[in-house]
């Protein structure tokens, strides 16, 4: 079970664990916060009057989706990839904590910060084409998702990489990757890059998904309003920064 692997890594973080000298879980003081949230939710849920629940199917389903991409850089390239633990307990939050009065999810807001040369962008990009594939199907609804960042290069990291993620995935027919789109076939959801040196700001647009790269260098509120302002069956912020 997935759980269970999150809980021996939320043990591993709150006790500094070192496994050897090239896996560690030394962590900070915002992360052991993280992880005790985790473990409290987890107690939550044995309470019959708790609104929230955990899904391990929908936990799963994000885990066994970054098989099918790829990784598009380094000693690892052309090989599918595995999530982390620590990316595990990122993604896995997102989907595996659900609603009881709705079975759709709880959070509809993420935080990342994370050093730079982490795999965040992968993760990230891995997460917005699931956004428009597997839940706009579920969904059933036409979604628009978007990158944001303060110049053209920064908004494009994240959508650059998913159709690199796709350029080799066996789920490369089910899109198509364009310049400024890439676009879902089947549900003709789209996922694109926003930024102000574009004249960009996303007016006249209801994003279900907005991914704020490095969000600390983002002077005004305005593509953060943006994300929580959304109306979709299923908004997601996703906010990063190192």
């Amino acid at each position: 079970m997935i759980l269970d692997e999150l809980k021996r890594y939320v043990r591993y973080c709150l006790e500094d664990k070192r496994i050897t000298e090239y896996e560690d879980y030394i962590s900070c003081t915002k992360h052991k916060q993280a992880c005790l949230r985790f473990l409290h939710d987890v107690e939550r849920t044995k309470d019959e009057g708790c609104p929230f629940y955990w899904d391990d199917k929908e936990a799963e389903k994000i885990v066994a989706w970054f098989h099918y991409l790829y990784h598009s850089k380094g000693e690892l390239a052309g090989k599918p990839i595995e999530l982390n633990l620590w990316e595990k307990f990122f993604v896995c939050q997102i989907y595996g904590w659900r609603m009881k009065a709705t079975g759709r999810r709880r959070f509809k807001k993420s935080f990342v910060e994370v050093a730079r040369k982490n795999a965040k962008s992968q993760l990230e990009a891995g997460i917005s084409l699931y956004e428009i594939s597997v839940i706009a199907t579920e969904n059933d609804e036409v979604s628009q998702a978007f990158t944001a960042g303060t110049k053209r290069d920064q908004s494009k990291i994240v959508f650059d990489e998913a159709g690199l993620m796709l350029s080799k995935s066996p789920l490369k027919q089910k899109f198509s990757v364009k310049v400024g789109e890439i676009v879902h076939k089947k549900t003709k959801s789209t996922l694109k890059p926003l930024s102000k040196e574009d004249g960009k700001n996303g007016d006249g647009t209801n994003p279900a998904l907005l991914v704020l790269d490095e969000y600390h260098q983002h002077k005004t509120e305005e593509f953060y309003r943006l994300g929580m302002g959304a109306n979709s069956k299923e908004p997601l912020l996703m906010i990063i920064t190192t």
